[in-house]
C-alpha cells in the first residue's frame, strides 16, 4: 500500500533549497566570538531555557558541524560577522529548545527510527559528496575534532530532534490565513539570489498514464481469496499472521500489515473512508482501491489519527491485459493529435500517477524511468509514446505531450515565487508559535565572561 503521492514525480521539481532567514533582534549578550586557535575553552552557560541550559560548547559544536558540512561560516578575522553569526546560531538553539521542551510534554508525538536512519544516511552521503569523497570528509571532521562516528551520532540526534520539532510545529502552529506580502517575497529572493545555483535545463510535459487492468475473472478470483481470509479473521485467527503470510503489499506484509499511525490525506479516499469509520479493534468488509482488494483492522485510535494494518490481494494480470493496454495507448496517441490533451487525461489517466511534471532534462531518465530519457531530445509540442515502464512492480504505459523546453540559466523571482511564499508562511507560523511558547517559558541570554 503506497501513501498518496509516494514515489511520484510530482507536479514540479524542487529547484533549490531556500535557507530560512533568522533574526536576533534585542540580543544583549557580549561578543560571542570563538577563542583563538590553541586556546582552552572553559565551558559556560550562554542561555537558560526553561529547565535546561545552552552551553558555549553546543554553540561551537553547531559551528563546527556547519563548517564540516561545507556551509558558510565567517572567518576568525571577521569579528563583527562572527558576532552576528553566533548570535543567530544561539537564537536558533534557544528557539529549538523552547519547542523541544513543549514537544516533550506532547505524548502524541512519535519519531520513526527507520525514517531517522534513512535521513541520516542521505545527509552523510550528501556531505561526503560535497567534500569530494569520504577521505576528504573524514579529514575535515578530524580538523574539527570529530570522528565519523561522533559526527553520525550528532547528526542522528539533530535529525531526531528536528523531526520532533517539525511534528510539534505541524500540530500546533496556526493554520489559518497568514499574510505574506510581495515586498517580503522579493526581499527574501534578493537576499538569497547570490547563493542560488544555476537553474538547470528543464522539460515540462503532460501525460496520460495507463495501468494494465486485470480481467473480470481475475478480479473475482482475488476477491474470493480475500473473502476466505476475512472469514478466518472473524473466526479468531490472527490478522497480523495472515497479513504476513498472504498480503501482497511488500511495504507492510513483513510487519503483519502494520501501516503505522496516519491521518486523512495519506492514503486513497476509499481506504481512508473505511479505516476512519472503524472502531478500535474492528475489521472492515472487503474494499476495493486502485491497488487491489483490502481488509483493514484498526488497532488504535487517537483523536484524528489511526493505527491500522491491512491485507492486500491484487488481481493478477495476463499478457492479453498488457496487449489491451498497449492498444489503448496507441489509440490515445492518435487521438492526441486532434483532441484536447487534457480531455484524454480526464478520461483515461491513472489517478495514482502525476499527470504533469517539470524535471531537469539531463536526469529525466533517472528521476522517472529510463524510457523517459527519450524526452531529452524533444521540443515543445511533440507527442511521445507509448512509453512502457515499471512502477512499484507494476507495468505502466505513458503517452506524453511536451509543453515546454527551457535552457539552463539564472533563477528568476517568478521561478521561485511559490516556494518563497510557502517558506515565508511556514517561517511566520513557526515564529508565532515560538513567540507564544516563549511567553510561558523562562529564557535568559547570559553574558559571556
Amino acid at each position: 500500500m503506497k501513501r498518496r503521492g509516494e514515489g511520484s514525480t510530482g507536479r514540479g521539481v524542487v529547484l533549490c533549497v531556500l535557507a530560512l532567514a533568522t533574526a536576533s533582534s534585542g540580543l544583549k549578550a557580549q561578543s560571542l566570538e570563538t577563542q583563538e586557535p590553541g586556546e582552552t575553552t572553559i565551558d559556560q552557560v550562554v542561555a537558560i531555557v526553561g529547565d535546561s541550559v545552552v552551553l558555549l560548547s553546543q554553540l561551537l559544536q553547531r559551528e563546527a558541524e556547519m563548517r564540516a558540512q561545507g556551509l558558510p561560516v565567517p572567518p576568525q578575522s571577521d569579528l563583527p560577522g562572527r558576532d552576528r553569526f553566533l548570535r543567530e546560531v544561539l537564537q536558533d538553539l534557544v528557539d529549538s529548545q523552547v519547542i523541544l521542551q513543549a514537544a516533550a510534554r506532547d505524548t502524541l508525538l512519535v519519531v520513526d527510527d527507520d525514517v531517522v536512519e534513512e535521513r541520516l544516511q542521505q545527509q552523510i552521503s550528501s556531505t561526503e559528496q560535497a567534500f569530494g569523497g569520504r577521505t576528504d570528509m573524514e579529514e575535515a571532521l578530524r580538523m574539527e575534532g570529530m570522528s565519523i562516528q561522533s559526527y553520525r551520532e550528532m547528526i542522528r540526534e539533530q535529525i531526531r530532534q528536528g523531526m520532533l520539532v517539525a511534528q510539534y510545529v505541524s500540530r500546533h502552529a496556526a493554520t489559518g490565513a497568514t499574510e505574506v506580502t510581495e515586498l517580503e517575497m522579493r526581499t527574501f529572493f534578493e537576499e538569497q539570489r547570490g547563493s542560488l545555483a544555476e537553474r538547470p535545463a528543464t522539460i515540462t510535459f503532460k501525460q496520460v498514464v495507463l495501468g494494465v487492468q486485470p480481467s473480470d475473472s481475475a478480479r473475482d478470483e482475488a476477491r474470493a481469496q480475500l473473502d476466505s481470509l476475512l472469514v478466518r479473521v472473524r473466526n479468531g485467527e490472527s490478522f497480523a499472521d495472515l497479513a504476513s503470510e498472504y498480503s501482497q503489499d511488500p511495504a507492510s506484509a513483513e510487519a503483519g500489515g502494520d501501516l503505522g499511525w496516519f491521518r486523512r490525506g495519506n492514503f486513497v479516499d476509499e481506504f481512508e473512508d473505511a479505516a476512519f469509520n472503524l472502531l478500535e479493534g474492528e475489521v472492515s468488509d472487503i474494499i476495493e482501491t486502485p491497488f487491489g482488494f483490502h481488509i483493514i483492522q484498526v488497532d488504535q485510535i487517537r483523536f484524528a489519527e489511526r493505527r491500522a494494518r491491512h491485507i492486500l490481494i491484487r488481481a493478477e494480470t495476463e499478457e492479453s491485459d498488457l496487449q489491451a493496454a498497449q492498444a489503448l495507448a496507441r489509440e490515445i496517441l492518435a487521438r492526441a493529435s486532434s483532441e484536447p490533451f487534457q480531455d484524454l487525461i480526464d478520461q483515461y489517466h491513472d489517478p495514482l500517477m502525476p499527470d504533469s511534471a517539470t524535471v531537469p532534462t539531463a536526469s529525466i531518465g533517472q528521476m522517472i524511468a529510463p524510457a523517459y530519457a527519450e524526452l531529452s531530445s524533444r521540443t515543445a509540442g511533440d507527442l511521445v509514446g507509448p512509453l512502457s515502464f515499471e512502477f512499484r512492480g507494476e507495468q505502466r504505459i505513458a503517452v506524453i505531450r511536451v509543453l515546454d523546453v527551457r535552457e539552463a540559466g539564472a533563477y528568476s523571482f517568478e521561478d521561485l515565487r511559490e516556494q518563497i511564499r510557502t517558506t515565508l508562511i511556514q517561517q511566520k507560523r513557526r515564529d508565532n508559535l515560538i513567540a507564544d511558547l516563549r511567553r510561558t517559558t523562562f529564557v535568559e541570554i547570559k553574558q559571556r565572561s
